[in-house]
């Protein structure tokens, strides 16, 4: 009997060790990690994501619909398409062209994917519009998928769900954590290891806001077919020099988009090492009025708040115009190089001044598009010290 016993433990040893990985029960910070290996060894994907944000200002519901579809391949090849009623652009590069259309308009635009000395404004502008649409869906799809893996708070796993994706149905973690403000669900493919819904919830009762963003195809590495990365524009559309800037701006609740940049002195700053501090970044320019007008109240509230905010003014222009700026307006505020205009593409901004509000986990909850009162600026950031 009892090396009968044996046997059968034996048996049932080798039979467990026969299991595949995915079969083995994981935890959900096991699950996480390997959702950042996917995602940091993708050769290529294509995703359509559908997004749904609810709010509740003053107790009444408004509900806002986007759809995205994001492909990445070598060579510099993408697409990236946005839906957002009525508008719906599009922007797609084979590695040497790059197709911009926007389908309320009828209207495309093409360019070389290479940048050259002699460039029009147009084109440079047409290329900047293209890159930032991409970087912008990019982000969303997944850039904040991969951060937020590695950065929950006390992850727990909850019961296995199946998630209808297309006609097939896929069998999933459901993982539930939260961030300082936020209680997030993620619902995570038991084969793939990828995201296939994300759920925020932030705020009280009576102004919470959910984000929930489901995927409607997801297709990884040798998956993704080369026709995507080639744009052929309907024959009753017009082909025009350039087009308005395509690229989404960042919305309250999202991940803020990372970045490198220098400062006046050479030092690189990275939003990756002001985690768990508060950052306020001033998008600016010397020639903009409504810019210099404001710079009093930002100096202000940042020697109110002393070391507890990161305060940055973020500007395109020369090295020597915005020193020259900053030593005749004996400006305290760090100054940041966004010569190339990449920190502009990635938080979608248009027009300025546009200051930003992000907390302690690098998630955008406040963000202003022109001139605002002191007091208006104050009050958004006291509220992000004060979570």
């Amino acid at each position: 009997m009892v090396a009968k016993m044996a046997t059968t433990r034996y048996c049932i040893c080798l039979l467990m060790l026969a299991l595949p990985a995915c079969a083995r029960d994981l935890t959900a910070q096991q699950v996480l990690d390997k959702v950042v290996s996917t995602y940091s060894s993708l050769k290529a994907v294509h995703m359509v994501a559908e997004r749904e944000e609810t709010t509740s200002p003053a107790g009444r519901s408004q509900t806002a619909l986007s759809e995205y579809e994001l492909a990445n391949a070598t060579g510099g090849r993408y697409l990236a398409r946005l839906k957002q009623p009525p508008q719906q652009a599009l922007a797609v590069s084979d590695g040497g062209t790059i197709w911009l259309a926007l389908d309320s308009k009828k209207q495309w635009s093409r360019v070389s994917a290479a940048s050259q000395a002699d460039d029009t404004d147009e084109e440079h502008d047409a290329r900047t519009a293209s890159m930032g649409l991409h970087d912008s869906l990019e982000n969303i799809m997944l850039h904040q998928f991969l951060e937020l893996a590695k950065t929950v708070q006390h992850p727990m796993s909850a019961k296995e769900r199946d998630f209808e994706l297309g006609s097939e149905r896929a069998r999933c973690y459901a993982i539930r954590a939260h961030t300082s403000r936020s209680e997030i669900e993620l619902l995570v493919d038991r084969r793939r290891f990828v995201v296939l819904q994300y759920k925020e919830t932030n705020g009280p009762p009576e102004t919470q806001t959910e984000i929930v963003m489901k995927i409607k195809l997801i297709e990884l590495n040798q998956e993704v077919g080369d026709s995507l990365f080639h744009f052929e524009p309907d024959p009753a559309w017009t082909e025009v020099g350039t087009l308005p800037s395509l690229a989404e701006p960042i919305r309250n609740g999202e991940r803020a988009a990372d970045f490198t940049v220098k400062t006046l002195d050479g030092q690189s700053v990275a939003l990756e090492s002001l985690r768990g501090s508060v950052v306020v970044l001033d998008f600016w320019a010397t020639w903009c009025m409504p810019c210099r007008e404001e710079f009093p109240a930002i100096e202000k509230i940042r020697a109110e708040l002393g070391g507890a905010v990161r305060f940055y003014g973020i500007s395109d222009e020369s090295l020597d115009t915005v020193k020259q700026f900053v030593a005749e307006n004996r400006c305290q505020m760090p100054m940041l190089l966004d010569s190339n205009r990449e920190m502009r593409r990635r938080y979608g901004v248009h027009k300025i001044p546009v200051l930003f509000v992000i907390d302690r986990d690098s998630v955008v909850r406040s963000q202003f598009i022109g001139a605002h009162s002191e007091s208006e600026l104050r009050e958004a950031i006291r509220a992000v010290v004060d979570q």
